[in-house]
């Protein structure tokens, strides 16, 4: 596999890099129906979006006599302004194909939002940010530095949590939304539940294995007033993410 075989033969790191980017691309495109952006209808005059699709009952609704431009009303689909952080668990239970996949969820994310509305963060006994918020790079970019985040230390959610909150804070967004991906159990650190708190909507995406604790990840949803979707094998964590986005764009 690349994954291997890039540890293993450091000679060739770049050119291995530019395949496992373009492997990772190629499965989220996979779990991606459609890699546009979320988008919303809205109405709006004739005369302000002349290349719109006329609607003839919401123009009749505000205006029986369809006398001036600013009477007809049209439809378009616009843009649904998002602005979130996936914050993703690294530490050292993560090596491995989890790693990978997690990689895969990543590119999902790249596909579906524009650059600079998502931060990537990635935690373990610390946090950093491997995407910053208003950033504008390519997926490959992303999804390499997610790749070169080697798994290492223990779990410290709260700081995780801490750092998507430094990021949201940079962004104009009105609603401070998370997206964390996390077994539930802390191993480092202090209590996360003040923190999730303060995000407007968080959604949990709660990853099943040994030792895993839904209880724990279901209370961090609360906390954060959002929801906790439960990931049974760790292959589906693309696609639940996928799923997770989808919901969002509906709030």
């Amino acid at each position: 596999m690349l994954y291997q075989e890039r540890k293993t033969n450091p000679q060739e790191t770049e050119k291995l890099d530019r395949s496992l980017v373009r492997h990772v691309l190629d499965q989220a495109k996979r779990v991606v129906a459609h890699p546009s952006k979320p988008r919303q209808k809205k109405i709006q005059s004739f005369k302000d979006n002349p290349t719109g699709d006329i609607e003839i009952e919401e123009s009749l609704e505000e205006s029986p006599v369809l006398s001036e431009p600013d009477d007809l009303k049209v439809e378009t689909q616009v843009d649904i302004p998002i602005s979130l952080v996936a914050i993703l668990d690294s530490s050292s239970s993560m090596s491995g194909e989890k790693h990978l996949l997690a990689s895969i969820a990543v590119a999902v994310l790249t596909l579906k939002l524009p650059a600079p509305s998502y931060s990537v963060v990635v935690f373990a006994s610390d946090a950093k940010s491997i995407k910053k918020m208003k950033a504008i790079e390519t997926p490959e970019k992303t999804i390499l530095n997610f790749l070169k985040s080697q798994p290492r230390g223990f779990t410290n959610i709260q700081k995780g949590l801490e750092q998507g909150l430094k990021e949201l804070k940079s962004s104009t967004a009105k609603k401070r939304i998370g997206l964390i991906a996390t077994d539930g159990r802390t191993t480092e650190g202090k209590d996360p539940m003040d923190t999730a708190k303060q995000y407007d909507f968080l959604v949990v995406l709660h990853l099943h294995g040994p030792g895993s604790h839904l209880e724990s990840s279901q209370l961090l949803a609360s906390h954060g007033h959002g929801i906790c979707l439960e990931v049974e094998k760790f292959e589906d964590l693309p696609k639940r993410l996928y799923d997770s986005l989808r919901l969002i764009a509906r709030r």
